[in-house]
């Protein structure tokens, strides 16, 4: 998806309740399953407006948001002013495209991001380099759907994943104790009218 579509769509990004409600359930489970704490220094990666990244920032000692999409990150630093949020940073980050920052961090969250990435296998190993041993990754994402998620206008490298496939793929990048969770279940609307239910999941795994 072009970053054009990002850039147009983040100043309304977060007028949409029901993005808003899933990114709260998504950081429920990310608490609930990797137990931030405030000695952690994280990466949110595709961090748009920040909505993950807000949600966890009282339980981590800094956060730093990243994003392909200037829209996307002009939002999220008018965010960081306005609550003078000192432990906050927001950086221009695209991993299929740019070698891996020198940035060490103690986990890395990811949060209905992945399926917009065509490169996945790149994206996991940058992921993998910049964590720190003992690290943790936290990927949340569609499990595999029709291809109704999103409108015909907006064109996806991936229809969700399938969790044992997507975890196959973690293991061969060298992460340890995967393991998988739904965080949430949710309807939207859909393209041609009506509703559909989503299933998202949660995929912790360790960089040994």
């Amino acid at each position: 998806m072009s970053q054009s579509y990002f850039d147009q769509a983040a100043a309304g990004w977060d007028d949409q309740p029901h993005r808003v409600r899933l990114m709260k359930m998504i950081g429920e489970a990310i608490v609930r399953e990797a137990r931030p704490t405030k000695t952690m220094d994280v990466l949110d990666y595709g961090c748009g407006t920040g909505l993950i990244s807000l949600f966890l920032l009282p339980h981590v000692r800094s956060m730093t948001g990243a994003d392909s999409s200037a829209g996307m990150l002009e939002m999220l630093r008018k965010k960081i002013a306005e609550g003078g949020l000192d432990a906050m940073r927001a950086i221009r980050l695209d991993l299929e495209n740019d070698p891996a920052p020198a940035d060490r961090y103690h986990m890395i969250v990811v949060s209905m991001a992945m399926h917009h990435i065509a490169n996945v296998e790149k994206v996991l190993s940058s992921f993998h380099a910049m964590l720190l041993p003992g690290g943790v990754l936290c990927i949340a994402d569609l499990d595999t759907e029709p291809g109704t998620f999103h409108p015909a206008s907006v064109p996806v490298p991936h229809h969700g994943f399938d969790r044992e496939q997507f975890e196959g793929q973690l293991a061969g990048h060298g992460f340890a104790e995967i393991k998988d969770v739904t965080a949430a279940t949710f309807a939207k609307p859909v393209e041609g009218g009506g509703e559909q239910e989503f299933s998202i999941f949660l995929v912790t795994a360790t960089r040994p």
